[in-house]
């Protein structure tokens, strides 16, 4: 089975999606032969796959001539490799890719897989946007197989917005297995809360939101450390004196912060499916989310975590007033589990190879 993964952009979730697919479908040669056209200029996130599967395209920005780049080096790479399955990553592979495949019908007819990572329509933004966006999705529903839904909060608004729900599939986000030692249980007795934010500090991850809840909170011992930045280093913050701020971190830097924090904080106002959850859970660490878009169907409250009105400051600082670090222990442990039975990448890798097989064979 020949699979051509095709993105304009590769940054965040995207990445790690994509890492992991590739992984494991290059390891299978007996059954996957794999090409992966990304970004030149975001190649070394793709560390993973080897240097003959990736097809690289100039990408200045995301600019006319940039997109109008990837369409040249996308129906080049198709008509050359003669995919089997092309799986477009986002929204914008997304328009492009089926677009161009449109013109290339009569050569290739490859079987077409489009996971957008949040559909362009949940996002914060006018009625008239979000029936545009919906309106090119429907448009170019004839030329996809299948649309990969992240979540089931994507899923359910996709069917709002008139998509076919036979061509919706849930696929889960996941990230690895993690092996943990224990942490000292003597710990608890310091009282000090360590509360962990990662993300870029902008107005869709609720950067605000926490800023605000902070200045406002009761309680002395919380200690909040970001990692992240925002997206244009140029844009101007507000930075929380007392807060440890690392900026952005690599990967393998990461670990640390996630092992040391008692619990992550994540004020989101939306998101797809966001991977810095399910990082968290695999470390064993609860989650304080706003209850906004798919969080819930990650944050159990009061198990695994805790949900806050989304948007709400006063509800997020109500309960950092009310934390308890023995009882954050407890909802890691539990969170851990949840996260092993259901948002592992073997999971989503497995999920995703079924659903290829079957509509591959239909």
């Amino acid at each position: 089975m020949k699979i051509l993964h095709a993105a304009e952009t590769i940054k965040g979730g995207v990445a790690t999606v994509l890492k992991q697919l590739v992984s494991a479908q290059q390891d299978d040669k007996a059954l996957y032969q794999i090409r992966c056209l990304i970004p030149e200029d975001q190649a070394i996130e793709l560390d993973t796959a080897h240097e003959e599967n990736i097809v690289r395209w100039k990408r200045e920005g995301r600019s006319v001539g940039a997109l109008v780049a990837f369409a040249v080096s996308f129906c080049k790479t198709v008509l050359k490799f003669k995919p089997d399955i092309v799986h477009l990553h986002s929204s914008f592979a997304g328009v492009i890719g089926r677009t161009c495949l449109i013109f290339l019908y009569p050569v290739v007819r490859p079987k077409v897989f489009y996971c957008p990572h949040a559909f362009s329509f949940l996002m914060e933004t006018s009625g008239k946007k979000k029936r545009l966006y919906a309106l090119i999705e429907k448009a170019l529903l004839p030329m996809t197989d299948a649309i990969i839904c992240v979540s089931q909060y994507e899923a359910d608004k996709a069917k709002e917005h008139g998509i076919n729900p036979d061509k919706l599939f849930v696929v889960h986000n996941g990230v690895g297995f993690r092996t943990l030692s224990n942490k000292d249980n003597s710990d608890v007795d310091n009282h000090e809360i360590n509360l962990l934010f990662v993300g870029r500090f902008d107005y869709q991850k609720g950067y605000d939101i926490l800023i605000e809840a902070m200045k406002k909170v009761a309680n002395p011992n919380i200690k909040l450390t970001l990692i992240g930045d925002t997206v244009h280093g140029s844009q101007a913050i507000e930075k929380l004196p007392d807060a440890e701020y690392t900026g952005w971190l690599k990967s393998g830097q990461m670990e640390y912060y996630f092992r040391a924090a008692d619990v992550l904080v994540i004020p989101s106002r939306w998101e797809g499916f966001a991977m810095v959850p399910l990082e968290a859970m695999s470390y064993s660490l609860p989650v304080i989310s706003s209850d906004a878009t798919s969080l819930p169907e990650v944050v159990v409250n009061g198990d695994t975590g805790y949900l806050f009105k989304n948007g709400d400051v006063n509800s997020l600082v109500s309960v950092l007033n009310n934390l308890d670090k023995s009882e954050l222990r407890v909802m890691g442990q539990k969170g851990n589990a949840f996260f092993t039975q259901n948002f592992t990448s073997q999971a989503m890798i497995s999920k995703t190879h079924t659903l290829y097989a079957e509509l591959f064979n239909k």
